[in-house]
């Protein structure tokens, strides 16, 4: 507290209006306003990634060996591959494409397979394209996500059709 007479006199809390206290009491249609605003723009954020489905009439592991020589010809390196679950990972460097960033090292384009079992012993083929900057940082390489490219969009298309059909 303080003395009065040296401005440092402060009002007890009682004296506050219940809003400014902490307690209970409706909300302000600000408030309202802001959360509606918030919770609106987290509901409709969109995604970076292409995701690319196909059904086969082919058994899943047929079109899973397709797919695993597919990456090969489409010039990407496999990363990871599960053989009872069907899915595989693979990744391709864009060292072509420029940031202006001084911590930007590459461009990695990733692609995930999947492929699960359908009605009637058919196959259903999901493809996930991704696009990362890799950036050298100070903790070491760091990959940011950014909007799938180009290139890696047109490498699940290749792998849909060749695999999906």
């Amino acid at each position: 507290m303080g003395h009065p007479e040296r401005g440092g006199f402060r009002a007890p809390l009682r004296n506050l209006p219940l809003t400014l206290r902490g307690e209970a009491g409706p909300p302000r249609p600000s408030c309202l306003a802001l959360t509606g605003f918030l919770l609106l723009h987290a509901g409709c954020g969109g995604t970076l990634y292409l995701a690319a489905n196909r059904t086969s009439p082919r058994p899943p592991a047929e079109v899973f060996d397709c797919a695993k020589g597919q990456i090969a010809v489409l010039g990407y390196t496999q990363t990871s591959l599960d053989v009872e679950g069907h899915r595989i990972t693979a990744r391709k460097y864009d060292w072509e494409t420029r940031m202006a960033d001084t911590q930007f090292r590459r461009m990695v384009e990733r692609l995930s397979v999947e492929v699960r079992s359908s009605a009637g012993g058919s196959a259903h083929l999901r493809v996930d394209a991704h696009t990362f900057a890799e950036l050298a940082t100070q903790r070491g390489p760091t990959e940011m996500e950014q909007e799938a490219s180009p290139a890696v969009r047109a490498a699940a298309q290749a792998l849909l059709e060749a695999c999906g059909s």
